[in-house]
């Protein structure tokens, strides 16, 4: 058995000293001084159309819903001049609405009629959504009248919600990738502009982000400069990445990556000058099922996998985070349908317990010592009023293997009273040792 530290822990079983300063982000309204308080803004979804056509609203409890590949693109609502269809963005609103939740709408593909390129078959998604619209030259110059036009009847449709609008907009979905933006810098900093400038007109609450960069991927990350150097931040009040954790060309990455890519972003973005600002992991997850690739296919390192990088994020900056996705089959879905009968409760899977479980520990909580490694073994901890104090733990080095995980016992602090698993059960903690595996779990000392 290996004893473990608890950073530092002081007689009384209180957390003094320093907070981690890889954690620290100055403007984010999640830092305090004595650590990063989480809030539900943490736990984000992605989820299709299904929720607001069939399927039950998400029952694991989350703060905001991102619309990307929900028939919520501009493509989707926009299907000629002057003419737009809203109704499944307005299924989604009168849902957050509902559920007392708030939305992120991604911006994304071209409508064909306003293409410059309306029959380039090279875009993922319909023909010439991937190419600027043709009232928008090279330069940035032109009318971009189709685009304002949008943008206006969008959020003017938002604001007719109140507080279950859309609070946050991105400006476009990785533009780095030429199958979703054929167009220059100045093209899409002037689409930009001008979304920054109506959505602020309009509803002044409402944030803008930068397009979604990606922090694992070096095209992904000189493209990101190169927008800022063009002057593309001063239009984004967060930055936002896709926050993947392994090499497209490699098999699946652990969560702990995150202590890399994400202190590199920082880097990155101080070098821009866009530092301050809140980074937001707006699409992750373990990866999809593609044929020649080896990802994850065991629930319980499903369930290890989404909690980890839960756990993982706040310690390194990141305080938003939604899941790709809540309900689409073969990407990382946390629930499935009932196959007979999409509006019953369906089958919340092992990553959706542990979504919800997770949520339970770390929401209201602040992150008092950031999540590091003690050889194989990660720990983070947090506190609550009333003297609370939790450390989740788990043992990277460690798997699972048709439903057994392998854990080694570990000895912990004597102010641990039990432990909570990512299953929701709770178990008492005898003799001052716990088992610990790939699956974090969750000391209490109360």
């Amino acid at each position: 058995m290996r004893q473990l530290c608890l950073f530092s822990l002081i007689l009384t079983g209180l957390l003094t000293g320093p907070y981690s300063s890889r954690a620290q982000v100055s403007g984010d309204p999640n830092q305090t001084q004595s650590g990063v308080l989480i809030r539900p803004s943490l736990f984000g979804l992605s989820a299709n159309s299904g929720i607001v056509s069939q399927q039950p609203w998400p029952e694991d409890s989350f703060g905001s819903l991102r619309l990307l590949g929900a028939g919520t693109a501009w493509s989707d609502m926009n299907p000629g001049p002057g003419k737009y269809d809203f109704d499944i963005l307005t299924g989604f609103l009168q849902g957050a609405k509902d559920h007392g939740q708030t939305i992120l709408l991604v911006f994304e593909q071209t409508p064909k009629w306003a293409s410059s390129r309306p029959n380039d078959t090279s875009c993922t998604g319909p023909a010439g959504s991937c190419d600027p619209p043709n009232d928008l030259n090279a330069d940035g110059t032109g009318s971009n009248q189709h685009w304002k036009d949008f943008v206006t009847a969008v959020v003017n449709l938002s604001v007719s919600f109140g507080p279950g609008h859309i609070r946050h907009y991105e400006l476009w979905n990785e533009p780095y990738h030429e199958w979703y933006w054929t167009g220059t810098y100045a093209q899409l900093i002037r689409m930009a502009a001008d979304a920054y400038t109506i959505i602020k007109s309009i509803d002044p609450t409402a944030k803008v982000a930068s397009p979604s960069f990606a922090w694992e991927i070096k095209t992904g990350v000189d493209w990101m400069g190169g927008y800022f150097d063009a002057g593309g931040g001063q239009y984004a009040d967060q930055i936002d990445v896709h926050g993947y954790v392994f090499n497209r060309n490699a098999a699946t990455g652990w969560p702990e990556n995150v202590a890399k890519y994400a202190t590199d972003f920082h880097n990155s973005l101080r070098q821009y000058g866009q530092q301050g600002k809140p980074v937001w992991n707006s699409e992750a997850n373990w990866g999809k099922d593609i044929p020649g690739r080896r990802y994850f296919d065991d629930p319980d390192l499903q369930a290890a996998w989404l909690a980890r990088m839960y756990l993982m994020l706040p310690s390194y900056g990141v305080n938003y985070f939604y899941w790709f996705s809540w309900n689409d089959p073969g990407v990382a879905p946390l629930w499935e349908p009932d196959p007979n009968d999409p509006s019953q409760p369906g089958t919340l899977l092992k990553p959706g317990v542990a979504y919800q479980q997770v949520y339970n520990w770390m929401v209201g909580a602040t992150l008092t010592q950031a999540c590091t490694p003690q050889g194989t073994v990660w720990s983070c901890v947090f506190q609550r009023s009333g003297g609370y104090v939790a450390e989740a733990i788990w043992d990277a080095s460690l798997s699972c293997d048709h439903g057994q995980c392998k854990t080694e016992n570990h000895t912990v602090n004597a102010m641990f009273k039990q432990y909570r698993k990512l299953n929701g059960d709770t178990a008492k903690i005898v003799g001052n040792t716990v088992p610990v595996g790939a699956k974090p779990i969750w000391l209490e000392n109360q």
